[in-house]
């Protein structure tokens, strides 16, 4: 079985862990923008259109990050405890969860993608792009949700390189396959969605092929299903869910306020928002690293060791954001003017306090690996209920004295005070001691 390797939280070791997951996510972001910049040859319509339909993207990641954290918790502490069996057990249950998840929201998607984009706010030609967006994506959202799991299986046991190469086939398919079927196939839009969903395909066949080889079993013939391990998944994975459902919730409730402003507007968040995916790689992939160690950590009992981990992310995450926003803040408007000439000005502001948010994200994000890797997940849920009910609150009570401004003001604030609450939530709440696996006997 792989991922036998025991990672410290030496800073060496910490990087080491997180390389791999960094290289994934940047191809992962790179075909992002390098999907935006195809669409925008389609015109500002285009644009629109995805952006609004890619918040169904968000829902399937939530579903999909309910079961990876649920897993991620159980594994990486089993891991600590070297329980080979308690593994199996664990990632059998999550990958039967992702198929099963991943087939009803293909038929939810087929069966409502006018309404979604109704609901975003679209109006007119948007409507129908977004439509056709969303029903050429329905079919492969089920190898969404299954790739994202064998990802987080793989990490969860210390092998970090698997889940690259998955991406590095899916990601290196995708930039392939978008100019052919957008613009050589004249599919338009739906080729940026056929050609997604290819590639999710062809990753998860490579990925099963590995998997079976970890496991020592195929997980999709499960001679002993046990919905107890499948409800533990659950249980530790659903406020996740529910945060991240918030954190949809929150470009939902962005996209929906700006709407109004013009799809120039719309254009601008869904661009600026692609390039923050970018940013976002290395807090990401160290959070992920720190999960993993720390969750390593609290398996074995010690809880010092593991606080120390999610502190030295804490720290190196808050430092990187900072000299991100250092970097980018001047390059805003060539960066927005790169993707559409008529974005330049509005989403170089955009830009500018999306980073300048990051910077609390980064410390939401750091101290929520900490509570991941116990499976104490309610705190972070918490934090993201208060920022959502903030911005909620705030939008649009400061665009009515500062119009487009007031928003972006309103977004920059919630993000600092749900830091606030997050680090309060990590001093006073004894997360270590509500590691799970203490709760739960897997015979080994």
């Amino acid at each position: 079985m792989r991922g036998k390797r025991f990672y410290s939280n030496s800073f060496r070791d910490l990087f080491v862990l997180s390389l791999p997951t960094f290289v994934s996510f940047s191809l992962q972001n790179l075909y992002a923008l390098v999907d935006i910049f195809w669409i925008s040859r389609l015109g500002t319509s285009a644009i629109a259109a995805v952006s609004l339909a890619s918040v169904v993207n968000f829902i399937i990641f939530t579903v999909s990050q309910t079961i990876a954290v649920g897993a991620t918790a159980y594994v990486s502490q089993l891991k600590g405890k070297k329980n080979w069996e308690g593994i199996l057990s664990f990632s059998a249950q999550a990958i039967s969860l992702a198929l099963y998840s991943g087939l009803l929201l293909s038929i939810l998607v087929f069966l409502f993608p006018a309404q979604a984009m109704r609901l975003m706010g679209a109006r007119g030609e948007v409507i129908n792009l977004g439509r056709a967006y969303l029903l050429a994506l329905a079919p492969f959202i089920v190898f969404f949700t299954l790739n994202f799991a064998i990802n987080s299986l793989f990490r969860a046991t210390g092998d970090t390189f698997t889940p690259m190469f998955i991406l590095i086939i899916s990601n290196l398919t995708n930039i392939i396959l978008d100019p052919i079927l957008i613009f050589g196939m004249k599919m338009g839009v739906k080729g940026a969605a056929v050609a997604t969903g290819i590639s999710y395909a062809l990753a998860f066949s490579y990925g099963l092929l590995k998997l079976i080889r970890l496991l020592g079993a195929n997980p999709f013939i499960p001679h002993h299903p046990d919905l107890s391990l499948a409800g533990k998944i659950l249980k530790v994975g659903l406020p996740s869910g529910i945060q991240f459902t918030l954190m949809s919730l929150t470009m939902i409730v962005l996209l929906r306020i700006v709407a109004g402003y013009g799809k120039a507007v719309v254009a601008a968040v869904g661009v600026a928002g692609r390039i923050m995916h970018f940013v976002q790689i290395p807090l990401m992939s160290l959070a992920i690293s720190s999960t993993i160690v720390a969750g390593q950590y609290l398996g074995m009992g010690e809880e010092k060791e593991a606080e120390r981990t999610v502190l030295k992310i804490l720290f190196t995450n808050v430092v990187l954001m900072g000299i991100m926003v250092l970097l980018i803040f001047p390059l805003a408007p060539p960066l927005m003017g790169f993707f559409s000439k008529e974005i330049t000005t509005s989403g170089a502001e955009v830009l500018r306090f999306f980073l300048l948010a990051q910077v609390f994200v980064a410390v939401n994000v750091s101290i929520s690996s900490a509570f991941r890797a116990s499976g104490d997940t309610l705190p972070p849920l918490y934090v993201s209920m208060g920022r959502v009910s903030l911005l909620i609150a705030l939008a649009p009570a400061l665009s009515h004295f500062f119009s487009l401004r007031g928003i972006w003001y309103a977004m920059v604030t919630s993000a600092f005070l749900s830091s606030l609450l997050s680090l309060i939530f990590f001093i006073k709440r004894n997360w270590k001691a509500r590691a799970v696996s203490r709760f739960v006997e897997v015979k080994t």
